[in-house]
């Protein structure tokens, strides 16, 4: 996002400083949004008026608005306590709605996979373990650096089967090191397991 593009809220002359689902807002205007949305899924999650369709949709808002709110939070040298309590507040907001989004039960699982990207100028490839499984994805150690929306191909070294994913969330190194989430760009149940009876015993 270029440093003088104007928020994008009607009548408002400050600064964009952030991009949510396309729109430039300024810090005020991305925490007014990021409010209003969360509250409006978290009704419809408790009324159970959340099909399928607008889950993916909410998917992606709650884990792009949560990704800004954590970078505005670390990166902004001119935060006062009140927006940095607000900040905090919405990306905790949007991880427990997350929880409750999970389109699968997850599987502790070691399986091991080739993990790669081809990106340009940064193309990499290394061999690991996965940590959690889903239906859509997995959560795995990684060391290199995956941005959320990275392309990358998973490579099961038990099997040969390939599939093509995206990265959706990196976490910071801890005594595990890196880990990574990966989902599915288009697989349905590539690990081989009876979901079925996972969902009935988890």
């Amino acid at each position: 996002m270029g440093k003088t593009e104007q928020c994008g809220v009607t009548g408002c002359d400050q600064i964009a400083g952030v991009s949510l689902e396309g729109e430039a807002l300024c810090r005020g205007h991305f925490i007014t949004v990021c409010y209003a949305q969360l509250e409006r899924y978290d009704e419809m999650q408790k009324t159970h008026r959340l099909g399928v369709s607008d889950a993916e949709s909410v998917r992606r808002f709650i884990n792009q608005c949560s990704r800004q709110a954590d970078e505005i939070e670390h990166m902004a040298i001119d935060l006062d306590n009140l927006d940095r309590a607000r900040l905090l507040h919405i990306i905790l907001w949007a991880n427990e709605l997350g929880r409750h989004l999970r389109r699968s039960p997850r599987k502790v699982a070691s399986i091991p996979v080739r993990l790669c990207s081809d990106k340009l100028g940064g193309a990499w490839q290394e061999e690991t373990q996965t940590l959690l499984l889903s239906r859509h994805g997995a959560s795995l150690r990684c060391d290199h650096t995956a941005k959320p929306g990275e392309p990358v191909q998973l490579v099961r070294l038990d099997t040969g089967q390939e599939v093509q994913a995206r990265v959706a969330w990196q976490r910071p190194a801890d005594s595990d090191g890196i880990r990574i989430g990966v989902e599915f760009v288009d697989c349905d149940n590539f690990w081989g397991l009876d979901w079925g009876v996972i969902e009935e015993t988890r």
